[in-house]
């Protein structure tokens, strides 16, 4: 008898965990520069500012909190405001985590844009001061 719920809930698993199927599609490319980095009590605040083709003119914040002593990772917030070569402006918040080494962060967010979700895996290089993403429209 143990041997039949075991492979039943066996199959049962397997059969959810092939339910889930995920595509993300092509990302967008976006590339920003570091316009400030400011420290705080917590962590650090980076902003970024530069043009892309699909968004237009950005601006974005990103409030880094530490969750670590060493501050080699921890979470963030923010906003991100982009402008359209037509005029039309949004505004969304952000928010993911983010690890460190050396001078390079790695950052896995999420903005809640009211068109499409959006998954956003960036590199910002703190001395170079560019930010470089890979954007996914989850729900376009």
């Amino acid at each position: 008898m143990n041997k039949l719920l075991t492979l039943m809930f066996a199959l049962f698993l397997t059969g959810t965990a092939q339910a889930v199927e995920v595509n993300f599609g092509d990302p967008i490319d976006v590339q920003l520069n570091i316009s400030s980095i400011t420290m705080s009590a917590t962590g650090m605040v980076i902003t970024y500012e530069g043009s892309s083709g699909t968004y237009g003119l950005i601006h974005a914040t990103h409030n880094m909190t530490a969750t670590k002593d060493d501050n080699t990772k921890g979470y963030f917030t923010g906003t991100v405001q982009a402008i359209r070569d037509n005029g039309t402006m949004e505004q969304v918040t952000t928010v993911g985590l983010w690890k460190r080494q050396g001078r390079q962060l790695r950052v896995y967010g999420f903005d809640d844009d009211d068109a499409a979700r959006i998954l956003h895996i960036s590199d910002v290089n703190l001395q170079t001061k560019k930010f470089e993403a890979k954007v996914w429209e989850l729900d376009k």
